[in-house]
């Protein structure tokens, strides 16, 4: 099963906190991936002190990236869209975001979310 990291995912393990099941399904993933929407998700927390790093959100994300070898998933035009038109289960639009990437590339998100879970057509582990 490939798998794509929300942003509480992301955050959870570059803190080495990301729950066992999460973790053994990241670890036998065989493509694991993260969207730019986390990076820009991570950036405004930083910028809005909400959110300490050690280095800059840019250099935290492409190190996450590296080390843990993930996948870029491109957002594009049709994905933001079908983002914009998901039922209104979720108001915050990276987590939408998240979803349409899931729903188009057939992904399992890895989640603590569970307004996510309530989505048709994804499945999430956490």
């Amino acid at each position: 099963m490939n798998v794509i990291l929300d942003t509480c995912a992301l955050l959870a393990m570059a803190r080495g906190d990301l729950p066992s099941t999460a973790a053994v399904a990241l670890g036998r993933a065989p493509e694991a991936h993260v969207s730019v929407v986390s990076a820009w998700e991570v950036a405004l927390k930083v910028a809005g002190g909400k959110l300490r790093l050690e280095q800059s959100p840019i250099d935290w994300f492409l190190g996450l990236v590296d080390r843990y070898q993930l996948r870029d998933v491109a957002l594009d035009a049709p994905t933001a869209c079908a983002a914009a038109v998901l039922p209104p289960i979720h108001r915050d639009p990276f987590d939408r975001v998240i979803v349409a990437l899931a729903r188009e590339h057939a992904l399992t998100v890895l989640t603590s979310d569970d307004n996510i879970r309530k989505y048709p057509g994804v499945t999430t582990l956490w």
